[in-house]
């Protein structure tokens, strides 16, 4: 069976190069109900980490996925010079009040205000489109690689599952083999009670009677049917081109629902052994499936 199973745990990484700068973009993702992406990016690049979690989005349906951006300088882009004049304002008002306490220079020297600090604020102006592409690229690379391993632990998570189904219907076909036992058992058990404390020529009728609504108490046919109906759904969840991690989950619950309702029914010490190794196989493959996508 081609595998289309995905994990939620993968790292990829991207890197490209422009005239002013080496990007590299890492990407690593874990376990998440939905979801998640957190990203540090410069800040001036707000553009481009809204493209980036959008295209994230477009490739994952659930984990939590951290972006780190690793920015290189590699020439000297145009440079220009900010004036913030909030701040330089603030420090007038308080260089004036402080000159009424003290004598100061009525002018300001230049050193003066290179001295304050964040009032100048030296920039490099790169191109945003140019920012977006090479986001784009290396991002892209990142996210290819991350899917490549998810796809990779998938295929390996998928195999498990698959082994563990195999063993969990075993079991499920040992408790069906075994389950008639149980009224066979009440019934012998039965004759001998009432054969201790009656010889009425009746017995026969309420033995029937009694092993009548014995077997309708622990009849599990319909539990039996519906856990084949699941074990159907499961391996056709595996085949699927979405994400099913959920759905996996979802029915991991029902089938635990109906062995649960099969060990409360049947009391056969031999079946109650293969409800219990049951109820183990199916908590590993809950296991398994919290990793998948």
């Amino acid at each position: 069976m081609t595998s289309l199973v995905r994990s939620m745990t993968g790292f990829g990484r991207g890197v490209t190069t422009t005239k002013a700068f080496q990007l590299t973009i890492e990407m690593r993702s874990v376990n998440h109900r939905f979801l998640e992406v957190h990203s540090r990016f410069p800040k001036e690049w707000m553009e481009a980490e809204v493209l980036t979690k959008k295209m994230i989005a477009a490739k994952l349906a659930r984990g939590k996925v951290d972006v780190t951006v690793n920015v290189k300088e590699l020439t000297e882009a145009t440079q220009t010079i900010a004036v913030n004049t909030a701040l330089i304002e603030a420090y007038a008002q308080a260089r004036t009040e402080v000159a009424a306490l003290a004598p100061l220079a009525a002018e300001w020297q230049m050193s003066e205000l290179f001295a304050l600090e964040g009032a100048l604020i030296q920039q490099k102006e790169v191109p945003a489109q140019e920012i977006n592409d090479a986001v784009m690229t290396a991002l892209s690379a990142a996210l290819d690689a991350l899917v490549g391993m998810r796809q990779t632990e998938g295929a390996m998570l998928q195999q498990v599952l698959l082994e563990q189904q195999q063993a969990l219907q075993q079991e499920i076909a040992t408790i069906e083999s075994l389950a008639p036992q149980a009224v066979e058992k009440y019934r012998t058990r039965l004759v001998e009670r009432l054969a201790q404390v009656t010889t009425q020529v009746d017995v026969d009728d309420r033995i029937m009677a009694e092993v009548a609504i014995y077997a309708e108490r622990v009849d599990i046919a319909e539990e039996l049917d519906r856990l084949q109906s699941h074990f159907a759904q499961f391996t056709k969840a595996l085949k699927s081109n979405d994400a099913i991690g959920r759905k996996l989950d979802f029915i991991m619950q029902e089938m635990h629902r109906e062995i649960n309702t099969i060990g409360s029914k049947n009391q056969s010490t031999v079946v109650s052994v293969a409800v219990v190794q049951a109820k183990t196989i199916l908590e590993k493959m809950r296991e398994q499936v919290q990793n998948i996508e």
